[in-house]
């Protein structure tokens, strides 16, 4: 893709304006740069207008080189916030986490904004072919134009009405053509595609060599993008369900998912099509859903020995599962009441049988922080476990977290109200 995005580049920068169609059907009398013009000074208009909509405007951007989802929460003049987006929930339908708002903020200016970022939320569906086609000129404005084909190209959805859409699409393709410099007479390529990091699908506009150098392309990315799935999986499809070599590197639920969607991806490449490939996957796939299936079964076992008060035993037992589906944070939790049961804390925490069980649940705690940071009675429970485990500091750093986040709000929710109390009676206790 990187050489087509080049040579489409180059030619959009020296390419001659003979195409009209597309532009002069949605803004007749108005030139490409005038439309891309209006386009980026009506943003402020759009985005104002995003904040007050249910799905709000989302979008990832690089921030020193490192990858942030962001949700828009202010728009000032040319200056929009976006504040990070965490898991708060799951949808076990889907094998996806909900998320909400929460944590650090980030700063652009409307002239700054990512236009991957601006393609992402003011997708097609729903908006008008007017407006998206003043988005392909600004993304084409910004030298991105195989974005521009991206948004384009789901004008024209494969769901029988392309012949509705014949004139439109002849005009896309046109536009299109005229743009990167390719020749189709009987009409452009639609190529499904599939963004695997962010879940996404979407179609291309090709000409046919084009389609050829996209495929190429995709398959040299395919050999590179197989090891790293191996690896997620965990490199290990032959032994028995909780016994693998490795833990994967991707909550199991997801990577079943996930594994799908691989070949979704990489379908129509040389790589996929080679003797075995699907096979592979296959086995993968299987591994995956018998390590799910393992960890039921072995989670009756584990609850029996709590039923009989053997927590010890229980919490070894969840150890296992864990290290079978590490980043699943409903066996982390298992793990980690386990654990704290084992402990047999008392006084407050002040006192354990077993300060090395209480450890572990605070490490266990920490764990789940991770993955929901925006859950506050996680931090309480990570302190009482740290005070039983004789780390009054990290106790104490938790507990004036819950605080900390819970100061100056009047409308505490009876969940929050009862962290707060829990916490500040920590506090008192460890004084």
């Amino acid at each position: 893709m990187r050489s087509i995005q080049l040579s489409a580049l180059l030619l959009a920068l020296f390419a001659a304006p003979l195409w009209a169609g597309l532009v002069e059907t949605h803004f007749p009398g108005k030139s490409e740069t005038d439309v891309a013009a209006e386009f980026e000074a009506g943003l402020p208009k759009l985005l104002t207008e995003g904040l007050s909509a249910v799905a709000k405007p989302r979008m990832y951007a690089l921030v020193n080189k490192a990858e942030v989802f962001v949700q828009l929460t202010a728009v000032e003049g040319e200056q929009t916030t976006w504040t990070t987006l965490v898991p708060t929930g799951w949808y076990a339908e889907q094998a996806e986490y909900a998320y909400d708002v929460y944590g650090k903020d980030y700063k652009f200016k409307l002239s700054e904004l990512p236009p991957a970022g601006v393609a992402f939320w003011l997708r097609p569906q729903g908006r008008s072919a007017a407006l998206i086609v003043s988005l392909a000129c600004w993304l084409a404005a910004k030298g991105e134009l195989m974005l521009a084909d991206a948004e384009l190209a789901a004008l024209v959805p494969l769901d029988g009405r392309e012949k509705e859409r014949e004139t439109l699409k002849k005009e896309i393709d046109d536009w299109l053509c005229a743009k990167l410099g390719w020749s189709a007479p009987g009409g452009l390529e639609t190529i499904a595609t599939h963004d695997l990091d962010h879940n996404e699908d979407g179609w291309l506009l090709l000409s046919k060599e084009a389609a050829a150098e996209h495929f190429k392309d995709l398959d040299k990315e395919a050999k590179k993008a197989f090891k790293e799935l191996e690896k997620l999986q965990g490199a290990d499809v032959k032994s028995k369900p909780g016994q693998r070599k490795n833990s994967p590197g991707m909550r199991l639920a997801i990577l079943e998912k996930y594994i799908q969607r691989w070949e979704r991806r990489y379908t129509g490449t040389a790589f996929l099509a080679k003797k075995g490939a699907k096979e592979d996957l296959e086995a993968m796939l299987e591994a995956v859903k018998a390590d799910m299936a393992w960890i039921e079964t072995e989670k009756y076992k584990a609850e029996r020995f709590g039923i009989d008060g053997d927590w010890n035993a229980a919490a070894r037992a969840y150890d296992q599962m864990q290290r079978a589906d590490p980043l699943n944070p409903d066996v982390v939790i298992w793990t980690a009441e386990a654990w704290s049961k084992a402990a047999k804390i008392t006084d407050g925490g002040r006192k354990a049988d077993d300060p090395a069980a209480a450890k572990r649940a605070a490490g266990l705690y920490e764990q789940l922080l991770a993955i929901f940071p925006k859950a506050m009675g996680y931090h309480n429970h990570a302190g009482l476990n740290w005070l039983a485990a004789g780390d009054k500091g990290r106790a104490k750093e938790h507990h004036e977290e819950v605080i900390r986040r819970t100061d100056g709000i009047k409308d505490l929710s009876e969940s929050d109200k009862k962290n707060r109390e829990f916490a500040e009676g920590q506090l008192k206790l460890m004084k």
